[in-house]
């Protein structure tokens, strides 16, 4: 037996190729053997069939991932000063995505001050650190907590954000149906500081109203603002649509960037009712069209209409949440292209996304290909299009690439 101040799991010869590699996530099914106590929420150290040391992690019997790794150093303990150098990392990894010069040397505090006030400032496993997610709504922060391991320190970094960064509020966003799988229950609320939780923040270049309890994921989808900013470049003099518009990140920043007109669908009424109070607070209502109406059946009467766009924005929520459903979410992401794509003419645009990480880039650009076969358009391809930079891409751990898009021209008959 290792002698070790920890249990230890000992890895099967064929898991310990893709966790020496990097992935986090420890499966059951991977594991040989435990030595020593293991309870949960424990450390416990990670070997391999020959007992060589892979990494430290937290132990979890509730989970299908029965543990997760936290440290690759050997000796390190999973304590407040670890928690403390991965949200430095993380806060200097995004400083540097901006060029914000001595991001290496600069105290935390510095580097926040440099960073946007609406972005993701901890991006769990992309930021060594799986199950914490942390985004900055200006001087509040929504925390997630999805693991077990980082469960156990959400009082401690939420005094963190507040004694040492400056927060004045933090909410915890854990209504996430993925905790379950941890053994968690599913919880909301102000961790620390108090009232508004709703926030007037910049989101991108727009002025956006930030319901930070009751918003989707965290209150806004940070990860596309680096493509609200691309679609605010390119709309000028353009008739825009903006479907599954939500609260309107790309109608608002088509209209800030000069379009001649655009038209935002959503099927929810109140996120609309949001989207009309942000349109007021960048001074566009008059020149944004908002409508309350289901996408799949508006493309499709409008498309009948012979109503034309030169530029058509589908950003819709995610078709599947498993493998299973790919076929019937592959439909789906076909259907409203294929609407969308009839309803362009000669050098219309289409922005077309999917945040499942279960379709990953080449289906879905095989799929916009289908629909274009079938619209009868030839497509050039301008842009491709990714999670913003504060959602970091680690390859060896592909669940943290899921948002993936193109930009495609209508080409000439």
């Amino acid at each position: 037996m290792t002698e070790t101040k920890f249990p230890s799991a000992f890895l099967k010869r064929r898991a310990s190729g893709r966790i020496i590699a990097g992935h986090p996530w420890v499966y059951e099914g991977e594991i040989d053997r435990i030595e020593g106590k293991a309870a949960a929420g424990c450390e416990i150290d990670v070997r391999d069939n020959r007992g060589r040391f892979v990494g430290r992690g937290i132990y979890n019997p509730a989970s299908s991932i029965l543990v997760r790794i936290y440290s690759r150093a050997e000796g390190e303990l999973l304590d407040e000063a670890f928690i403390h150098r991965r949200l430095c990392s993380a806060l200097r990894r995004r400083a540097s995505f901006l060029g914000c010069g001595g991001a290496r040397e600069a105290n935390p505090n510095d580097l926040l001050k440099c960073l946007p006030q609406a972005c993701r400032l901890m991006w769990s496993e992309a930021d060594l650190c799986p199950g914490l997610i942390l985004d900055r709504y200006g001087d509040a922060c929504v925390m997630q907590t999805l693991a077990l391991g980082v469960e156990r320190w959400k009082r401690m970094i939420a005094d963190y954000l507040t004694g040492s960064l400056g927060f004045k509020l933090v909410v915890e966003r854990n209504d996430v149906h993925s905790r379950r799988h941890e053994g968690l229950d599913q919880v909301k609320g102000i961790l620390a500081g108090e009232d508004p939780v709703v926030r007037n923040v910049i989101v991108g270049s727009a002025l956006m109203e930030i319901d930070l309890l009751e918003g989707q994921k965290t209150g806004a989808y940070l990860d596309q603002v680096d493509n609200y900013q691309f679609i605010k470049a390119i709309a000028g003099g353009r008739r825009v649509l903006d479907a599954f518009c939500y609260q309107g990140g790309f109608a608002l920043h088509a209209a800030l960037g000069g379009a001649a007109s655009v038209i935002a669908v959503d099927l929810s009424e109140s996120a609309l009712q949001t989207a009309k109070r942000n349109a007021i607070l960048n001074g566009v209502e008059g020149r944004i069209e908002w409508r309350c109406a289901n996408i799949f059946d508006m493309l499709h009467a409008s498309a009948k209409e012979g109503v034309v766009f030169d530029l058509i924005v589908l950003d819709p929520p995610s078709f599947t949440r498993s493998r299973d459903r790919i076929p019937d979410a592959a439909r789906g992401y076909k259907e409203i292209n294929l609407r969308a794509l009839s309803m362009l003419g000669e050098g219309g645009l289409l922005a077309t996304f999917c945040c499942s990480h279960h379709v990953d880039s080449a289906v879905f650009r095989d799929l916009v290909l289908d629909a274009a076969f079938d619209a009868r358009k030839r497509l050039l391809l301008r842009q491709v299009f990714s999670q913003a930079q504060d959602h970091p891409i680690v390859p060896a751990v592909p669940e943290t690439e899921y948002l993936k898009g193109f930009l495609f021209e209508v080409m000439a008959d």
